[in-house]
């Protein structure tokens, strides 16, 4: 229990040189994927990359070198077949939100002219903003919608060894 204050204009050096260092920004460098820096609220990593001819961000978590390790395999060979992968998300995601998006335009009281929307439309419209790399394969890409839900997030789940486990919306 704090009885009184005694004085509000104290320093003290030691915690002012901790909290200091804290602040410093932590990078993580990898040859093939460049520079990231960590997310200390979020304990991740990000760096900047190219997709598809487009600037996207690449994470990792912040977790133990091997799983660290892990996760770069993970991102190296999503970026090394990028093309493929773009492709294959997008059709995934396509094939599991086309019927959900088809009701998503029924609703929108502007699209009353607009044609059926297609998989090709919607493979078209969708872009990747964000990766997410994890151990064991796994992986997250969140796309931009092309305003297909309205501005949400399209997020599919899938591994590098070719199978996907899910596409939904959020935000």
């Amino acid at each position: 229990m704090l009885v009184s204050l005694i004085d509000t204009d104290t320093q003290d050096e030691e915690l002012q040189e901790i909290l200091e260092e804290a602040k410093k920004p932590v990078f993580y460098h990898n040859d093939l994927l460049g520079t990231f820096e960590l997310v200390k609220g979020l304990d991740l990593f990000e760096t900047t990359i190219q997709w598809s001819n487009q600037e996207c961000l690449l994470y990792f978590n912040l977790e133990e070198d091997e799983k660290v390790n892990d996760s770069l395999r993970t991102a190296r060979q999503l970026m090394k077949e990028q093309t493929t992968w773009d492709a294959s998300i997008k059709s995934f995601a396509a094939n599991q939100l086309l019927e959900l998006a088809k009701d998503w335009q029924e609703q929108d009281d502007s699209s009353e002219t607009q044609e059926e929307l297609t998989l090709d439309q919607f493979m078209s419209r969708i872009s990747l903003e964000s990766l997410h790399a994890y151990p064991d394969g796994e992986f997250e890409v969140y796309c931009h919608d092309g305003d297909l839900f309205w501005g949400h997030v399209i997020i599919v789940s899938g591994n590098i060894n070719g199978t996907f486990q899910d596409a939904h919306i959020a935000g």
